[in-house]
């Protein structure tokens, strides 16, 4: 499954917390053991638990030794001390001898017990009367075994008749037999109280480690999916749109950490106690055994149907969700469109479209997990009645004691409820989670097409050139035909290049190769005469200021806009990054001035401001091209103007690449380059294209007059 690839870096914690989940399974496993320790000898046999008495009379002593076989005779001796007339328990008997002075002595008390119960009922027939001895052991204990019902247990039978028989010894001989009871109840009780509390804190400590490592994943995939898309080349982003890329760093990482944390406490946990729940159940010899396979047969079942039911609806669900979420982006980011055109009622029915959507799947998959509880209720309610039921026959019948039947139920819950959390985590939590890894690890596992060079080469000491484009071609992935076709075309440095052309033409395409945004399709393009796709990218982009069409801001201030690219340079270099692009006054008019606000996307400015600030970011790093996306539509032609001959003034000897509609922006470039349908068509300055290219001339009269470009031999005065 892939959620359990995000637990590798956590083996160790992971490792801990599952030695925590067996303690506090090992705790809880044993209550149910005590509970029935504590009905069977606390209750029943008055806190004696076997035939191994502290004291016993002389006489009583007499009589077992009676019976006994030669080698019960030594064992017996062997464990107890004659002082004052009775046998007292040896201090200090090993183990191994307390376990064969035990063994010995259980029969024969046994046998004495029923023997004492048949003279009590006035000697019936086949039950041997007389002195102790006449009669053989083993017959005794034939004679009771035919007395016992049938399928009764003849060992817990012998267990419970020589305890009887050591009760009525010490009642005999004045040993206090209920402090005997009580000390035991409370020793088993304050037992259970510390294994409770063991158990709890193993718990709390498991829940505390479990909590740390879900939020240690959430962490590490929401940095490592932002990592992985800030690297993403421009082919990435189409493939994933951003309502997506949203929901899967933010909805699915949140299920993968929830369930992380789930998968700690239930997923490891229940089959832990459930495991263990079968194994002390096989330890109960109670004949219900097959109750417990019923009830688990039943539980995977369910949880095996549910999965399959509620599986791929989880799939559609955030599939659903991504659908929402873009519907809700398009019309928040294009309020105004929207109402300009009066469309809201359109959006509202095309959001309660995706809405109701998303709101029937997630009806379908609650009405599937409504009969998932109360089925499991059922089972778990009918198999307690089960064991109720089919015990009290066993207790009646001598085959099972009430407190084995007690602690037979609890082991038997124990595993229900274990296979309940399995089920709810397993059918609720897990699909779902494990839908959501699949969509994170879909960004995390595709690789970008534009990348580092496994062996990057420096750029020249001196300069070159510049940039050179060598047939250079190029088409979008997926698409069927090239943009770029083609294209030979060199770019001096320091000088600066125009690319103008008819909508659709490639000249943003032909922008976007150069700090490899795409890399090419065909050909090569070099920068001082190495290849650009064996520099770093940081080497590479070092070398570009870009300015992209649509003017992208970050909240902040003025300041950390202006900075953005070139780090922590003096306020006055900031500032005349800032006059270049006729932001100056804008900012000086702000009472913050520099540390005037910036909302998100630069909300409060104005597009003309926000395309300034962009300029000036980009020229405040002082790169060696500045790439202009038609970075001037937004500037009204005075301010055009001012930009172009600040940056000539400015920034004489650095290039720039300006990407344009307007002639006007374009006229005074050093080269303007053509393009039509992706195509070189021409290049050259603008008296040059305008007297000999005819699609330069078409673009250009189809914006001026021809007043206007008959100056200067076709200039426009700036």
């Amino acid at each position: 499954m892939q959620i359990f690839r995000y637990f590798k870096p956590e083996w160790r914690a992971l490792l801990l917390i599952i030695l925590l989940l067996a303690a506090q399974a090992v705790g809880e496993l044993t209550l149910p053991g005590i509970t029935s320790s504590l009905v069977n000898v606390g209750v029943q046999q008055d806190g004696i638990e076997d035939a191994l008495a502290d004291r016993l009379s002389a006489e009583s002593m007499e009589k077992i030794l009676a019976i006994a076989d030669e080698s019960g005779r030594g064992a017996i001796l062997a464990a107890y001390d004659l002082q004052d007339g009775i046998y007292v328990l040896k201090s200090g008997l090993s183990a191994q001898a307390a376990e064969a002075a035990r063994a010995a002595l259980t029969p024969p008390m046994a046998a004495l017990t029923a023997m004492g119960m048949a003279a009590e009922r006035g000697m019936p027939q086949g039950m041997p009367g007389g002195m102790p001895g006449s009669v053989p052991l083993s017959q005794l204990l034939e004679r009771a075994a035919e007395a016992l019902p049938e399928g009764a247990d003849l060992g817990a039978f012998l267990r419970q008749a020589a305890v009887q028989f050591v009760r009525a010894e010490y009642g005999r001989l004045g040993v206090d037999v209920a402090g005997i009871r009580n000390g035991y109840l409370w020793t088993q009780g304050l037992y259970m109280l510390g294994l409770t509390l063991a158990s709890g804190l193993a718990a709390l400590a498991a829940t505390f480690l479990s909590g740390r490592l879900g939020a240690r994943v959430g962490r590490s995939l929401r940095g490592r999916v932002f990592a992985r898309v800030l690297g993403f080349s421009r082919a990435e982003m189409d493939r994933f749109s951003t309502a997506s890329l949203i929901t899967r760093s933010t909805n699915d990482i949140n299920q993968v950490q929830t369930m992380s944390v789930m998968l700690m406490r239930m997923m490891l946990y229940a089959p832990i106690v459930a495991l263990g729940g079968v194994w002390r159940v096989t330890q109960v010899r109670t004949g219900l055994g097959w109750l417990v396979a019923v009830t688990v047969a039943l539980m995977v079942t369910l949880v095996v149907i549910t999965a399959s039911v509620v599986t791929p609806k989880f799939k559609l669900l955030q599939k659903l969700t991504d659908r929402m979420n873009l519907v809700a982006r398009e019309n928040l980011t294009g309020v105004q469109v929207v109402r300009a055109f009066s469309r809201e009622a359109h959006e509202t029915a095309r959001y309660a479209r995706a809405n109701e959507d998303l709101t029937q799947t997630n009806r379908f998959i609650n009405y599937a997990f409504a009969y998932v509880m109360p089925l499991m209720m059922l089972i778990i309610n009918g198999v307690v009645l089960a064991i109720i039921w089919f015990g009290a026959h066993q207790v009646a019948s001598a085959r099972m004691q009430v407190g084995d039947m007690i602690a037979f139920i609890s082991y038997t819950m124990q595993i229900a409820f274990s296979f309940l959390m399995i089920a709810m985590a397993g059918s609720v939590m897990l699909p779902r989670a494990e839908v959501a890894a699949q969509r994170v690890n879909e960004v995390l596992d595709t690789e970008p097409t534009v990348t580092d060079p496994k062996a990057s080469v420096p750029l020249p000491a001196s300069r070159g050139e510049g940039i050179r484009f060598t047939n250079v071609s190029f088409r979008y992935p997926g698409s069927q035909e090239d943009v770029l076709r083609g294209l030979d075309l060199v770019i001096p440095d320091g000088k600066v290049t125009a690319v103008i052309g008819a909508t659709g033409s490639g000249k943003s395409s032909l922008l976007n190769l150069l700090p490899r945004f795409f890399d090419v399709t065909g050909g090569s393009i070099t920068l001082d005469g190495v290849d650009i796709r064996s520099l770093s990218l940081n080497d590479l982009r070092a070398q570009f200021g870009y300015v992209p069409q649509q003017a992208t801001l970050f909240s902040g201030t003025l300041d950390s806009n202006l900075r953005y690219a070139a780090g922590d340079i003096p306020e006055e270099d900031a500032m005349r990054a800032a006059r270049v692009a006729q932001a100056e006054k804008f900012i000086l008019e702000r009472e913050e001035g520099l540390q005037a606000p910036v909302a998100q996307g630069g909300d409060n400015l104005s597009g003309g401001q926000k395309q300034r600030l962009s300029i000036a970011r980009a020229v405040a790093a002082r790169p060696r091209f500045l790439l202009f996306d038609d970075s001037f539509s937004a500037l009204d032609y005075r301010t055009d103007l001012l930009v172009r001959q600040a940056l000539r003034s400015e920034l004489a000897g650095t290039g720039a690449v300006i990407v344009a509609q307007r002639i006007a922006t374009v006229m005074r470039a050093d080269q303007i380059v053509v393009l039509e349908d992706g195509e070189l068509r021409g290049v050259g300055t603008h008296d040059e294209l305008f007297a000999k290219n005819a699609v330069y001339r078409q673009i250009a009269m189809s914006q001026l007059s021809e007043e206007e470009l008959a100056g200067m031999g076709g200039r426009v005065h700036e």
